[in-house]
């Protein structure tokens, strides 16, 4: 055996001595693929590594939520689509910058490129391809073709995949449509299936009980949905196909709710008449309106806040005597609501009571003072104003001094007080 040289030797050894000693570490194969794939990519295709370039600017751009960043997406994507016309990710990103821009037939089309170009890897398919589903049917729906809206989200779920929110998105379009039981059928399975926003699924379904004309069955998907979404926060997210369908939900929450605020849902079926003039569902909202109209205004009013005792229904009757006049205010105003605040306050002791008696314990004694006797207006915040700030300002010089003469019941214990609220609308 021919010996090696003393230099290899001296070379090789501690090489050889430290791989033994210390092992490399082991190689991530997925990742050594997904490297060798992109590099491979880019050396055989010259347009990707711009192409990848071209889509990571354009997500930075919708991430800045602004119009000025939606446009300056689209003119990206516009660019990596003409160098790579056979990737499907640059399509799905151009459909969210022109839904965003309320582009509906451009992002409908370019959600269905997408769900054609989209790769058929396993998480595609059960993830992103449901979405772009989704995304195409809204799509396609606010831009008025509610027939293939609906065929693309009733294959989408077809084979038992789809998720919560695909079945009530179908529920949606269905309503829209007017074929109310289907809606209320897939409405129900969608409450029982994973994914599923329980709280919005619950509005459209009394939306659809209410339509079907089954007003008992709607009261109480109103009650359970305001239940879950109080500050209508979840359903105020939605962008909704049916014209007005939010101002809708609204009024019919207001008259459903336990302790009924008809004042408002007589303005939200107002609001919705105006948004939606040729609505197959406008003589259902005037029904609502008629039964509103009889109510006995205010049905109810709010204690606040107060010490003193305080029988209710005489309060009440005292506003109602004084509400004609209050509502002749309001007459150039008819879809806004001022609340109206209402302070009595008893009789004074000649001691001050609200300050600290004396004592080891003064810190911790001291009544707190009431606010000032009298009545305060103010646009309710929760309705949108559709008046002016100057006509505004006119119904609330004129509802003052009249709230002011109210003839509220008097407080006649000493050093006590109550204050009660209450909504003014337009005849």
């Amino acid at each position: 055996m021919k010996s090696l040289p003393l230099i290899a030797l001296l070379l090789t050894t501690p090489a050889l001595a430290q791989s033994k000693r210390y092992p490399p570490e082991p190689v991530d194969k997925d990742q050594e693929k997904a490297t060798y794939s992109v590099l491979w990519e880019n050396a055989t295709n010259p347009n990707n590594e711009p192409y990848r370039a071209l889509v990571d600017q354009a997500k930075q751009s919708l991430g800045e939520r602004t119009d000025a960043g939606w446009q300056a997406a689209i003119a990206k994507l516009d660019r990596a689509i003409a160098l790579q016309p056979t990737q499907g990710d640059a399509y799905g990103l151009r459909g969210e910058a022109h839904f965003l821009l309320k582009r509906w037939d451009k992002c409908a089309a370019d959600f269905g490129v997408a769900v054609v170009k989209a790769p058929r890897t396993e998480a595609t398919e059960k993830k992103t391809l449901l979405d772009m589903h989704r995304k195409q049917a809204q799509c396609l729906a606010l831009s008025g073709k509610l027939a293939e809206a609906e065929r693309v989200l009733a294959e989408a779920t077809a084979a038992g995949t789809g998720t919560g929110d695909l079945l009530m998105r179908l529920g949606e379009v269905r309503i829209a449509l007017g074929k109310l039981d289907e809606a209320i059928a897939v409405l129900g399975a969608a409450l029982d299936a994973p994914e599923t926003p329980q709280a919005v699924t619950r509005w459209f379904l009394a939306l659809a009980y209410d339509r079907a004309r089954r007003p008992a069955e709607a009261i109480e998907e109103s009650r359970r949905a305001y239940n879950m979404d109080r500050s209508f926060g979840a359903i105020s997210n939605q962008t909704l196909i049916g014209p007005g369908d939010l101002e809708y939900i609204k009024g019919l929450a207001y008259a459903s709710i336990e302790g009924p605020k008809p004042e408002l849902a007589i303005i939200f079926f107002r609001q919705y008449l105006k948004a939606a003039p040729e609505s197959p569902w406008r003589r259902r909202a005037e029904e609502h309106l008629r039964e509103l109209k009889d109510s006995q205004l205010p049905e109810s009013i709010d204690r606040l806040d107060g010490s003193a005792a305080l029988e209710m229904e005489a309060a009440r009757l005292a506003v109602k005597k004084a509400m004609p006049a209050l509502r002749a205010c309001m007459a150039k105003t008819p879809s806004s609501v001022v609340q109206v605040r209402l302070v009595k306050v008893g009789p004074r002791s000649k001691t001050d009571p609200y300050g600290p008696p004396p004592g080891p314990y003064r810190r911790y004694n001291h009544r707190r003072l009431p606010p000032p006797a009298g009545a305060s207006v103010a646009a309710y915040g929760e309705v949108p104003l559709e008046a002016t700030r100057a006509e505004i300002d006119a119904a609330l010089r004129c509802i003052e001094p009249l709230a002011q003469r109210v003839a509220l019941p008097a407080v006649k214990e000493k050093d006590n007080w109550y204050e009660i609220a209450f909504f003014v609308i337009g005849p």
